[in-house]
């Protein structure tokens, strides 16, 4: 019973170590027309020291609330954003990622 336990702690001290089980993953984007690894995390987490944390309610609501804000002035501003989402779109396939 004992083999068996000490089996069991090597799988999970492996699966720890590994980076399998961490569920950031980084995406090359483009900032300020340089090309910057960026960590990204499953809903209702954030990205801190490259490791996703689980967010507070707190936290949660607040960034709800100035989600629903955002989008109301990204929607009077969606011509100029059509426009850098092309010129970003450019630089993407010129950086080889398209």
């Amino acid at each position: 019973m004992l083999e068996i336990y000490d089996k069991y702690y090597e799988l999970i001290q492996e699966c720890q170590d590994s980076e399998s089980i961490d569920e950031a993953y980084k995406k090359k984007v483009i900032r300020r027309g340089k090309l910057v690894k960026k960590t990204f995390c499953p809903p209702g987490q954030k990205a801190k020291g490259g490791r996703c944390v689980a967010m507070s309610g707190s936290e949660r609501a607040k960034r709800r609330v100035t989600g629903r804000k955002s989008a109301i002035k990204r929607k009077s501003k969606s011509a100029r954003i059509q426009k850098k989402m092309r010129k970003a779109a450019r630089k993407r396939k010129a950086f080889g990622l398209h």
